[in-house]
């Protein structure tokens, strides 16, 4: 059985966005101009499955795109640093096979921004942090 899940059209359209999820919550907002469509409860992820693939978040945007949304927003925290004494922190997980890395508890929300909200989210590349 093949678990490979293909990017829609509708969320090809959705602009990923990470924030970490336990700052606070002016600094992992988005822009006046978008709301909130959906917040899924959250999850636990290994850094492996976050960082360790191209596209990690193609089932999130494709559930964004399907309600309407054209950015998601990814909330992460470490619950679990990297145990792998030969898996430094410093490598890129990918680097460590079979190392799953550290944990994640990890938060999707999905939201319909406006022109002038994807404009203002323009200065910031998609998948990276919000405010550094």
């Amino acid at each position: 059985m093949c678990g490979c899940v293909t990017l829609s059209p509708a969320g090809a359209h959705v602009s990923v966005y990470r924030a970490p999820l336990d700052a606070p919550p002016a600094l992992r907002s988005l822009p006046e101009g978008c709301r909130r469509l959906s917040a899924k409860p959250p999850i636990s992820m290994p850094e492996l499955d976050l960082e360790g693939q191209k596209e990690p978040f193609r089932v999130e945007r494709n559930e964004t795109g399907e309600a309407g949304g054209n950015v998601l927003l990814v909330l992460t925290q470490v619950t679990r640093p990297r145990q792998d004494f030969e898996c430094p922190a410093s490598s890129p997980i990918t680097d460590c096979p079979p190392s799953f890395g550290a944990w994640y508890r990890v938060v999707f929300e999905s939201y319909a921004c406006t022109p002038d909200a994807l404009h203002t989210l323009s200065s910031v590349t998609p998948s990276s942090q919000l405010h550094q």
